[in-house]
């Protein structure tokens, strides 16, 4: 073993003398690799860093978006909400007031058997002469109407037909008749619509 190592010293020994800038080169060479070796780790931990902070920016990004979304479309509805709730309550006030305008011509319509649409086309001369205007401020208008009164009671028959009758009326495109049409006549055969008052027979009457 001995002579081995003094074999190798001796080749070491007799290599530097023939090359002596062989060592140089050779540790040169050793400490590039060594830089080299160093140099990969760390970009190789920068580029993992940089790829945990793409994705945490992407994750937090989303997670802000999809946040901003919610709140959006929470608000929307509850604005949507707020439209539809005030919009019901005007209109089931606006049921109220024809429930009672039913109410007070509650003798015809037993005394002449009316039907509902009868009672329907009652209600659109009050849907008539609402067109530029308030429909429970039409209806509550005074000595317009036969028998109504403020103090009419409100009939669960006469205030479900006019609840339905009204949420048709606030959505309907194409009108069943004229808005001329703002007279109501109440005859044995039913009730009619005339544009004049003062009109006789069945010409330009209208009845839904």
């Amino acid at each position: 073993m001995e002579e081995f190592f003094e074999r190798q010293q001796q080749c070491e020994d007799l290599l530097n003398f023939r090359y002596p800038w062989f060592n140089v080169f050779y540790n040169y060479l050793v400490a590039v690799c060594v830089l080299l070796l160093f140099a990969s780790f760390i970009w190789w931990g920068i580029d993992i860093h940089t790829r945990h902070m793409a994705e945490a920016m992407t994750a937090s990004a989303r997670a802000s978006w999809e946040a901003d979304q919610q709140a959006r479309e929470t608000a929307e509805a509850e604005e949507l909400e707020a439209i539809r709730t005030s919009q019901e309550y005007v209109m089931q006030q606006e049921a109220t007031a024809l429930a009672k305008a039913f109410y007070g011509i509650r003798l015809f319509i037993d005394k002449y058997n009316y039907s509902e649409a009868d009672l329907e086309t009652y209600a659109r001369c009050m849907f008539n002469r609402a067109e530029n205007g308030d429909l429970e401020k039409v209806v509550r208008l005074k000595d317009q109407f036969a028998g109504y009164d403020d103090n009419n009671p409100v009939l669960s028959e006469y205030y479900n037909l006019a609840l339905r009758l009204v949420r048709e009326w606030h959505t309907e495109t194409v009108k069943p008749c004229d808005v001329a049409y703002q007279f109501a006549e109440l005859t044995p055969d039913g009730i009619f619509l005339k544009q004049d008052i003062h009109a006789d027979g069945y010409a330009r009457r209208w009845q839904a």
